[in-house]
């Protein structure tokens, strides 16, 4: 039977897709069977190990455009005046106080979004995982 520190690499492995030269030992407990994993709250837990890393691994990380900022700024600024309005006003600051600080934050975020998406799309190239080709509209994302 393996140790709890063997077990937990065992599984760190497998969690991260490391691959690892077979030796005469793994073979010997490949072939032994298994314990199931019990349910429960504790270490042994089996919650969330039904789902594999593989299946987010293949769907391509998209090209970023100028688009999908353009979708994603006006939701944070919406949220944003939500919060400033009800939790942290305190009724004390006008509706257009409110309203000029989200739209403020939301043409600051524009930027933001689109180089986060840069930099999620460069990653993923460098580290050979699958990434959307830039479609015919390049950066700006707009049907022609």
């Amino acid at each position: 039977m393996a140790k709890k520190k063997q077990r937990e690499r065992e599984e760190r492995y497998r969690r991260h897709g490391v691959e690892r030269p077979e030796s005469p030992q793994r073979e010997i407990k490949a072939s032994q069977p298994d314990e199931t994993p019990t349910k429960g709250k504790g270490k042994g837990s089996s919650k969330g190990k039904g789902r594999s890393t593989a299946a987010r691994a293949r769907r391509p990380v998209p090209y970023p455009t100028l688009r999908r900022s353009l979708i994603r700024a006006p939701i944070f600024g919406l949220m944003w005046f939500v919060i400033s309005r009800f939790l942290l006003s305190g009724g004390e600051r006008t509706i257009n106080a409110d309203i000029l600080q989200a739209a403020i934050l939301t043409a600051a975020m524009l930027p933001l979004l689109y180089f986060a998406d840069k930099v999620t799309y460069t990653l993923a190239k460098r580290r050979d995982q699958p990434v959307a080709e830039p479609g015919p509209d390049g950066w700006l994302g707009f049907k022609r």
